[in-house]
């Protein structure tokens, strides 16, 4: 027989509780009255609304902090004296012929090719706002003009450590666009190595620095994301006889921070910016982005350019696309093809592209579309459905409009450059004589006028990167993960 609470009821006949201070129901009503510290954070009453409440000192960065902004710490600075920033290249000492005479004979001449090329300064910024009323309390984090200062430097550092890789100036509809151009668009188009969805191997980076090698750099350094990082360390373990340095202290494991090639030693940084290519956003990004697009459709276009044998079984199988409408604000919602296209093994092997036709929204609205990012599926099915998920798209394309009218059209081709998931990493020679980045003001505060009980300032940064010498860096794109 088991014995439970119910036997100690003095309703059960089991008497009462005295042995336990407690001898009527009414008893614990009246303890409930006894008050109360309680865990509300609202609406408190009781003993709660006496509770004074215990909160942390210091403030808990869960986001990016200063020790993240890598690249912008590391490119070489200069003065700019303009907003158009002029520059000679010595392209070619003289052409490709033979040096030899006979004896007394008047050598050929030949001339220096020389080229000037221009780098347009561009503008960064963020307005901050601090109320009058809260810089006279007590705050719990110090100085909140300061503090907000602090975090709008950060902001613009992000979006700027994020745009010396990702910038693209042609991305403009008409006229010259706000952004700059990153290394992306100022990295030589044919200077990079396709690793077709592979992780990176050792081997990459040896052929990587024999490739600038011939083109006349002293690669110095390897930027690539994290995640690429890591799995490039984990190729080194199975290479491992003995662990060296022998383990200290128990500590194991194995960290990679330069890399010795034939073009000599060459320092890795790990960059937390440099991620996959992006998911498609679920909304827009912006009150000011455009129209989401009215639809986009695909259609297989046999010119012999495109690539989709790289990254996709050798059987016949189907893409989905979504497109979104950009401008410098922002992006809209996405908009998925109603149709998978189709794209046969044959048509792989014969290099057949995919054309994409994209209509704008019928009413354009205030802020009309700059340029269209286009994400794909990686390869599908054979008949599988138009899939919805977002999360199975990755942008491989973008391209500006070629209209801002109502239901206007743009056309435009995949090849399959990009594929979908993978990531970016950038060698090069990072000195002053190939890369620098030219401001015209350095980061700044300028405090605006006062026209209501709050303080508000802007921080500003004027500047342009310029890279001298474009076949000095190349980029491996495609990168896979290693699968462990």
């Amino acid at each position: 027989m088991s014995v439970g609470l119910s036997h100690y009821s003095p309703y059960a006949g089991g008497g009462n509780l005295n042995g336990f201070g407690i001898d009527q129901g009414s008893s614990v009503s009246d303890l409930q009255k006894a008050l109360e510290a309680g865990y509300q954070v609202t609406n408190q009453t009781g003993g709660s609304s006496l509770r004074v409440e215990s909160l942390e000192g210091s403030l808990k960065v869960v986001t990016y902090s200063a020790h993240h902004i890598k690249f912008w710490k590391k490119i070489p600075k200069s003065p700019a004296y303009s907003t158009v920033e002029e520059y000679n290249q010595l392209i070619d000492y003289g052409s490709d012929a033979f040096a030899f005479v006979g004896e007394g004979e008047l050598p050929p001449t030949q001339d220096t090719t020389y080229a000037r090329r221009t780098s347009l300064v561009k503008f960064l910024g963020t307005t901050r706002e601090v109320t009058h009323p809260m810089t006279v309390v007590h705050p719990a984090h110090g100085d909140v003009v300061a503090l907000e200062n602090q975090n709008g430097i950060l902001w613009l550092l992000q979006r700027m450590e994020n745009s010396l890789f990702k910038g693209d100036s042609s991305l403009a509809f008409d006229g010259e666009a706000e952004q700059w151009d990153g290394m992306d668009a100022m990295i030589d188009p044919t200077s990079f190595i396709d690793l077709e969805g592979q992780p990176m191997q050792e081997a990459d980076i040896e052929e990587g620095a024999n490739l600038l090698v011939e083109a006349f750099a002293y690669p110095t350094d390897l930027w690539l994301g994290t995640r690429v990082s890591s799995d490039l360390t984990k190729t080194f373990y199975p290479k491992e006889r003995v662990q060296l340095p022998a383990p200290q202290n128990g500590m194991v494991g194995l960290s990679i921070n330069s890399v010795m090639t034939q073009a000599g030693v060459m320092e890795l940084n790990p960059n937390v910016f440099l991620k996959a290519l992006p998911l498609p956003p679920s909304a827009a990004t912006s009150p000011n982005a455009p129209a989401a697009i009215t639809s986009v459709a695909g259609a297989l276009d046999a010119t012999g350019n495109g690539d989709f044998e790289k990254g996709a079984p050798a059987v016949d199988n189907e893409y989905a696309f979504a497109v979104t409408a950009a401008n410098r604000f922002g992006e809209s919602a996405p908009v998925i093809t109603a149709a998978n296209v189709a794209i046969a093994q044959a048509n792989k092997v014969a290099g057949d592209e995919i054309d994409l036709t994209i209509t704008n929204a019928a009413a354009i609205g205030a802020f009309p579309p700059e340029y269209f990012r286009v994400y794909r599926t990686g390869p599908l099915a054979s008949g599988a459905p138009v899939p919805s998920d977002l999360s199975l798209f990755s942008l491989v394309l973008q391209f500006p409009t070629a209209s801002q009218a109502g239901s206007g059209v743009t056309v435009a081709t995949d090849v399959n450059f990009l594929l979908p998931f993978t990531e970016i990493a950038y060698m090069g020679e990072m000195t002053p004589s190939v890369l620098t980045f030219r401001q015209l003001l350095p980061m700044l505060r300028m405090d605006l006028a006062v026209l209501s009980p709050a303080f508000r300032w802007m921080i500003l940064l004027y500047g342009t990167p310029i890279l001298f010498a474009p076949r000095k860096w190349l980029r491996f794109i495609n990168i896979g993960r290693l699968n462990r």
